[in-house]
């Protein structure tokens, strides 16, 4: 008999698989939805950037003014009811985009849909460790980590071929469609997926988001993660809306847009794979600083190219950023292992709740930043402040983790 993969582990376990299986259809509808979406406000609207910042705001906001509530509720409440829930609400709430009259209609019902959203993505991360065990977690989180990225490549090309053949309004049908087949399938995962809150103080929501900031606290680890992770997000915004004006900038042409995006993204969906197959046993975090040090190189590299420093065929380009997307998926995917094993399961909800409001702190903060320092000293600015920024940051956590390792060992001796 052939031994299974290590990366492909977790799906001999039925109830994970189902979990993992309900996740395509589900991140598929999030990425049809943002093509569906950007093409009512921009194009058969015709608003302008108002509006379409105005969309971007709604979806990204719920994540920061829900975090408290989500995180508290997600380590109240049983995984599979939220999940189902989740899902079956944003399948509602995309139905009544066809009806949106305008667009004060439209943004309230992205809200609510995307207020789904941030209850999903926490209660599935919850979900996870309770469904496999501790030397797959790395392996769970790679697998989870390929889906969304192959449907972050396959989302938006399958929007923008629905739209030749389907009204938008069918589309948002199409979308609800595919959230309600996650909710089915998720409706077979066992009833009672919680963490056991035997040993805990229930109080009101404030104070048990106060227990999850109290644990962060205590972690420096985790703390340090958490940091590490927005800081990342943050940078990889900076310039992540500007490959367009990249490519442009270095002389490709605009049919090489797509070859570059579809790059970078199976760069990630391979990198999440060679995690889970040969790095299993690896320290989380060492494996954030390293791929943090190599993916900051590679996207100055991108930067130096764009000012042209460094002179590359489009075939070298394409590679680096495959290179780019391997690097990103090393340091995403263990920090949510480093998340899952650094925080008690009935502390998890509220600690990955922080997380997400704070990731979408700096994905709403970070682009605008990017454009101005594009606009007043050239597209490869923020590319350069980015990589070595990012390889800056690998370093400090390099030097932390020392730091923390020496404390340990301090008090071990004690």
């Amino acid at each position: 008999m052939h031994r299974c993969p290590d990366s492909l582990a977790p799906l001999t376990v039925p109830k994970l698989r189902r979990l993992l299986l309900a996740q395509i259809p589900s991140d598929l509808a999030d990425w049809l939805d943002f093509v569906a979406l950007n093409a009512l406000v921009a194009f058969q609207w015709q608003l302008g950037p108002i509006g379409v910042a105005s969309l971007t705001l709604a979806l990204a906001l719920p994540y920061v003014v829900l975090a408290p509530a989500v995180g508290v509720l997600v380590d109240r409440a049983d995984q599979r009811t939220l999940l189902v829930a989740s899902n079956l609400i944003r399948a509602i709430s995309t139905a009544a985009f066809v009806l949106a009259p305008n667009l004060v209609v439209l943004l309230g019902c992205v809200v609510i849909k995307s207020s789904a959203d941030a209850l999903f993505t926490p209660a599935k991360q919850a979900a996870l460790p309770l469904l496999t065990t501790p030397d797959r977690l790395l392996a769970a989180n790679s697998l989870s980590h390929v889906i969304n990225q192959l449907t972050k490549i396959i989302g938006p090309a399958l929007g923008g071929i629905l739209t030749v053949f389907l009204d938008l309004q069918q589309i948002f049908l199409v979308n609800a469609g595919l959230s309600l087949i996650a909710a089915m399938i998720l409706l077979g995962l066992p009833g009672g997926l919680r963490a056991d809150r035997s040993g805990t103080t229930k109080g009101k929501f404030g104070e048990e988001f106060a227990d999850g900031l109290r644990h962060i606290r205590r972690k420096p680890v985790l703390a340090t993660a958490i940091v590490a992770m927005v800081l990342g997000y943050f940078l990889i915004f900076l310039y992540d809306g500007l490959i367009a004006l990249l490519v442009k900038e270095i002389g490709l042409s605009s049919a090489l847009l797509g070859a570059s995006v579809a790059s970078a993204g199976t760069g990630g969906v391979i990198g999440a794979l060679l995690l889970g197959q040969f790095f299993a046993r690896r320290d989380p975090f060492q494996l954030m600083i390293g791929s943090g040090l190599v993916g900051g190189l590679l996207i100055a590299a991108m930067g130096h190219v764009g000012r042209g420093d460094i002179e590359m065929s489009a075939v070298s380009f394409c590679a680096l950023l495959f290179a780019t997307g391997l690097a990103s998926a090393g340091f995403f995917v263990p920090y949510r292992v480093v998340l899952q094993r650094e925080t008690p399961l009935e502390l998890l909800g509220r600690v990955a709740a922080v997380g997400e409001g704070l990731s979408a702190v700096a994905m709403m903060t970070a682009p605008p930043l990017g454009a101005a320092l594009a606009e007043m000293a050239g597209i490869s600015t923020p590319y350069l402040i980015s990589g070595y920024a990012t390889a800056f940051l690998a370093c400090s956590l390099l030097i932390a983790r020392r730091c923390m390792g020496t404390r340990d060992e301090g008090v071990d001796a004690t």
